[in-house]
């Protein structure tokens, strides 16, 4: 049987694998992959010789072989679904050729387990090298994580291990050596302590709890019927499980920094947190972005000529500025970043994920927001100003908290002798 549809494979062969890189051609997107004529004429060549010697192949070879091409499509970036739209159209020049030769339905069935199978095996490929990168990927959160043992992450290695055991267990195709595949009731009992009775937050969790356990399932239905092609478009998916459990840990992470926020001394005039918050919160906040690999940026602000104020209005004036300013700068960040009052009339943001663009244009933002504000003082209307200075760091991060902390000082510095109500980044 295998002798046949190699017979009616070699037919037209060079007129199929025209077709097929005729279709490829015709979109600029898919050309990229191959460098000139005399390429894509190399590859045809090896192409065809492959494909006849697999159709002959015995099974595990054939299995081996087309497994190899999928990781080695993986790797040079070759979309699976374009690899399928090229199988669809060697399949149906070959079924055309038996169907017009008037071969019996035997030869039509083999001729389709022949390409379901390559169908299968290539998507193996392609999942085992997606495995392979997520494990690794894996790997490297957990430990950068277990180095930040002061963050409170045991729900975060808990779930990231129980996912890593998940990839494993698909990798080698046996679900026995997967663990349970439902969060064990610690797991549950900790997100409910770390969500403090917040509901939303904790319906949130167990939710993507439920799904990770869900997804988990529903991949070894696939994996143990064999049918690996309808494995690859649900691992895409099923990538949610590593982003569901991102998402867990990042439950986590809020939940606890909104716990630590709430815990931590306020300023009672602007609602800031204080200076004496500040070191704590910037060796967590240091450690979370070297585990997550992402900038975190400094901005540190001077309301222009303040003494004056006072001097002139009052401190009751100078309380209303005060006051007025931080709200407005409260109100331009996210809820992930912080507000400190540093001393006086100066603050200091953390700004978590920030880019120096981002940062500097944030900052602008809010110096144009204060400029804006309109005071009344003595039945006069009055205007402030404020100086920004901008400073971004990347991990590893090889400053001490006060040399960061000086570095956005020397712009605030910056500005304010170049004549102030400016941002210097």
């Amino acid at each position: 049987m295998k002798q046949q549809i190699r017979k009616y494979a070699e037919l037209d062969l060079d007129a199929l694998f025209k077709k097929f890189y005729d279709n490829i051609l015709s979109s600029k997107d898919l050309s990229n992959f191959f460098r000139d004529d005399a390429h894509i004429r190399s590859l045809i060549e090896r192409q065809k010789v492959f494909l006849l010697d697999t159709i002959t192949a015995p099974d595990e070879e054939m299995r081996e072989r087309y497994i190899k091409l999928g990781e080695i499509h993986y790797d040079i970036s070759v979309p699976y679904v374009d690899y399928v739209f090229g199988m669809h159209l060697l399949e149906e020049g070959i079924i055309h050729n038996i169907v017009a030769h008037g071969e019996p339905v035997a030869l039509l069935d083999a001729t389709f387990q022949f390409f379901k199978l390559v169908r299968a095996y290539t998507a193996k490929g392609y999942l085992n090298k997606m495995l392979n990168a997520d494990i690794s990927d894996i790997d490297l959160y957990l430990s950068h994580v277990q180095r930040a043992s002061d963050i409170d992450t045991a729900l975060a290695i808990e779930s990231m291990i129980w996912l890593k055991n998940v990839l494993f267990a698909i990798k080698v195709e046996n679900r026995a050596v997967a663990p349970a595949l439902h969060m064990h009731a610690e797991t549950i009992d900790a997100i409910k302590m770390v969500t403090h009775g917040d509901k939303v937050l904790l319906d949130y969790a167990l939710d993507v709890a439920r799904r990770m356990e869900l997804d988990a399932g529903n991949i070894f239905f696939f994996i143990e019927s064999g049918s690996y092609e309808e494995v690859l478009p649900l691992y895409r998916d099923l990538l949610s499980i590593y982003k569901l459990s991102l998402m867990l840990t990042n439950v986590v992470t809020i939940a606890s920094t909104n716990s630590l926020v709430q815990k931590l001394a306020k300023d009672q005039l602007t609602g800031m947190l204080t200076r004496h918050s500040l070191h704590p919160m910037l060796r967590r906040e240091l450690l979370l972005a070297e585990t997550g690999q992402y900038a975190l940026s400094l901005v540190m602000i001077d309301i222009d000529h303040f003494k004056k104020i006072n001097d002139q209005y009052g401190h009751l004036a100078g309380d209303e500025v005060l006051a007025r300013v931080a709200q407005v700068a409260g109100e331009a960040i996210r809820a992930t970043d912080f507000a400190f009052r540093f001393g006086g009339e100066e603050f200091l943001l953390v700004l978590k994920g920030a880019s120096h663009k981002l940062a500097a244009t944030q900052a602008e933002t809010i110096r144009e927001e204060v400029e804006r504000l309109l005071f009344e003082f003595e039945g006069k209307p009055s205007k402030v100003t404020a100086s920004f200075g901008v400073a971004t760091f990347m991990a590893p991060f090889e400053l001490s908290y006060n040399q960061m902390i000086e570095a956005a000082d020397r712009k605030l510095y910056e500005s304010k002798s170049s004549g102030r109500n400016r941002v210097s980044a």
